[in-house]
């Protein structure tokens, strides 16, 4: 396995102090690893800032395969490949089907990276929102994000 040195993407952005357009840059990295795992049929299941290391050259990489699954129907088993088992998951980050124990797929990475996203975006986690403005703590990220990205983020 490959030794991947770095720091997680929060703490990366953080010391970095990384810009809006710095962050969307490591989110799209992020993206398109996850869409990576994702042709290859494998479900992470477990995407948070300690799991998204940021290398010293400025590459995102993904670690902590250890609860990942293949996607339904990927050898023919059907949805109990990625079913939750034993509540392997991080709370704050993991896909309401994860929190129920329904059978995962694709939209509970994505999810992930849309809880991951808002929290590198706004300085904060998005539990819970307050419905009709900027997300970011920062008032100068708050102008920042108004728009579109707001409007991503808040849903």
């Amino acid at each position: 396995m490959e030794l991947a040195e770095g720091q997680p993407i929060d703490t990366a952005c953080d010391q970095a102090g990384a810009t809006v357009d710095e962050h969307l840059a490591l989110l799209q990295q992020v993206c398109e690893a996850v869409a990576h795992a994702h042709a290859h049929l494998v479900v992470h299941r477990d995407l948070k800032p300690h799991n998204i290391v940021v290398t010293p050259q400025g590459q995102v990489k993904l670690l902590d395969f250890g609860i990942a699954r293949l996607r339904d129907g990927a050898d023919g088993a059907g949805p109990a490949l990625t079913e939750l088992s034993g509540r392997a998951l991080t709370p704050a980050f993991a896909g309401p089907e994860q929190m129920r124990g329904e059978p995962l797929g694709v939209a509970t990475d994505v999810y992930g990276i849309g809880v991951v996203a808002f929290l590198l975006l706004s300085g904060r986690m998005p539990y819970p929102t307050r419905r009709g403005s900027a997300v970011a703590v920062d008032p100068a990220r708050r102008r920042q994000l108004r728009g579109d990205l707001d409007a991503i983020l808040q849903r």
